[in-house]
């Protein structure tokens, strides 16, 4: 990882291979509308008028920043959202790989508390490369994605400009 300073624009990056999602759970295709982000920054946003309503429809997608927030921490957010109904009403939630991996198995484990403790049935695929990590991809808000379960792979279905 290089630090995001003005200094370091000209530093290239080393490829980091990505060895594929983790299926944590689910089967079949799903297809839904994305909304997600940064754990930390959808804080900021939950309950205004910048979110979304999370239904059925709605993939979610969610990493944390490179500040690596500790485990509890991430048990705490994702209670919080089940409890409101949001991981509950999502169609697949998708995790983003940690930022150079820390945390990772850690991360998987709450992950695996939270949906056991609230009976999250959608698909979930782990180790996502979006967001803060490597190699890095972004995701655009509201398009049209398919989870595939069975090959373990996430597709956008439609442009994420106009």
């Amino acid at each position: 990882r290089i630090k995001w300073l003005e200094e370091n624009k000209d530093i290239q990056k080393t490829m980091v291979p990505h060895l594929g999602y983790e299926l944590l759970q689910g089967n079949g295709v799903v297809h839904g509308k994305l909304f997600g982000g940064c754990i930390e920054v959808l804080e900021f946003a939950k309950e205004t008028v910048l979110w979304p309503e999370i239904n059925e429809d709605t993939i979610l997608f969610f990493e944390t920043s490179e500040e690596m927030p500790h485990p509890d921490q991430l048990l705490y957010w994702l209670r919080n959202y089940a409890v409101t109904g949001v991981l509950t009403s999502a169609k697949a939630i998708l995790f983003g790989k940690p930022c150079e991996e820390k945390y990772k198995d850690e991360y998987r484990e709450v992950i695996k508390k939270v949906v056991k403790e609230f009976n999250i049935k959608c698909p979930i695929l782990l180790d996502m490369c979006f967001g803060h990590n490597e190699p890095m991809h972004i995701i655009p808000y509201g398009v049209l994605a398919e989870v595939n379960c069975e090959s373990k792979t996430f597709s956008i279905l439609e442009s994420g400009v106009s």
